[in-house]
């Protein structure tokens, strides 16, 4: 998603916000990781566009909903993030030769716009949560059968489960101690 800054590019202290729901499609083809497919639109910015000596500096919030599987039983759940984003886009004719940046942090087109698809999918994919569950409580999946034990009980949560690995062991005959 290319945003023009013609307004604010070379003047220090000026800035503008800027605020949106944007489709995912505006911020390119490029994959979303874990949240492919999970991504339900729009993606919300609520940005502030700061012109500073070095280029343009983008902070404020990116707000996205995920539909993404419980850790435990595997059903959807529906869920709103919020992630704050700070970043800076560099003028290439002041960045200096032995820079570290990352691709993607650029101004474009002679210093006329900046390109956010890079931050928003960086920014979105840190975002993410490690686990999502429909409740604390959540007992999961049956580890025998695959039925949802929040739904029913299929019986087999009175026996534990052997391993096939360690099943000749029960078998074994030892002494007591």
């Amino acid at each position: 998603m290319r945003v023009p800054i013609t307004d604010i590019v070379d003047q220090p202290g000026a800035s503008r916000s800027l605020r949106d729901a944007v489709d995912a499609d505006a911020f390119g083809t490029d994959p979303w990781g874990t949240a492919d497919g999970a991504l339900v639109d729009p993606v919300v910015l609520d940005l502030h566009l700061d012109s500073v000596v070095d280029g343009i500096l983008v902070r404020g919030t990116l707000g996205f909903t995920l539909d993404l599987p419980c850790g435990r039983c595997l059903v959807t759940q529906r869920r709103s993030h919020e992630v704050h984003v700070v970043e800076l886009f560099i003028d290439p004719a002041k960045r200096e030769d032995d820079a570290d940046d990352e691709p993607g942090y650029d101004l474009l087109d002679a210093a006329t716009a900046i390109d956010l698809s890079t931050m928003v999918r960086d920014a979105l994919l840190l975002g993410l949560p490690l686990r999502i569950l429909c409740r604390e409580d959540c007992q999961g999946l049956c580890p025998t059968c695959g039925t949802d034990r929040n739904v029913t009980d299929c019986g087999h949560a009175d026996r534990d489960p052997v391993d096939p690995r360690w099943s000749a062991l029960a078998d074994l005959d030892l002494p007591p101690d």
